[in-house]
């Protein structure tokens, strides 16, 4: 997941750049910015290296990371209904949301406890796994539901 969110955060980078700044290179006629390639660096060296400081090859090597963004923001803009990129975007944003809250163990072990009482309650035949399986999932759903729990406390719900 969280390669998945670098990835969707470099992309972001590249698609929310000023217009304005230099271009360092072109994909498919598409500007790659200066400051596109600074965020990104900023973004995999933690501030260690900037275009400037960068050798040729290493260069390269960035525009060819940044490349696949570009066209995959191309094509995802053009073949995308609006429905779709709604939903991409909703993702998007949970799984951002999500990877900034931490969820202890006790609390995941809390929830997996739960879980094997309810199942104990209704006899399930389905066997629950061991908690250090099921550890990474429940923190996940924990970290789900703080987030949609958050949005619910502020939401207004009228009906009509």
């Amino acid at each position: 997941m969280k390669k998945i969110l670098i990835l969707c955060t470099l992309g972001l980078l590249l698609n929310t750049s000023t217009v304005s700044a230099k271009t360092i290179a072109t994909v498919n006629g598409m500007k790659i910015t200066l400051v596109e390639a600074n965020n990104a660096l900023h973004l995999l060296t933690k501030g260690k290296m900037t275009w400037s400081k960068l050798p040729k090859s290493g260069k390269e090597q960035l525009i060819q990371m940044l490349a696949p963004a570009k066209l995959v923001a191309s094509v995802a803009k053009r073949k995308l209904t609006s429905k779709e990129k709604e939903t991409a975007l909703t993702g998007f944003w949970m799984q951002k949301k999500m990877s900034k809250i931490s969820v202890s163990d006790a609390e995941a072990k809390v929830v997996y406890n739960k879980m094997k009482k309810v199942a104990k309650k209704v006899k399930s035949k389905k066997k629950l796994p061991k908690f250090a399986e099921a550890k990474n999932s429940i923190k996940m759903q924990i970290a789900q539901d703080k987030v949609v729990n958050s949005l619910m406390k502020k939401a207004k719900i009228k009906l009509r």
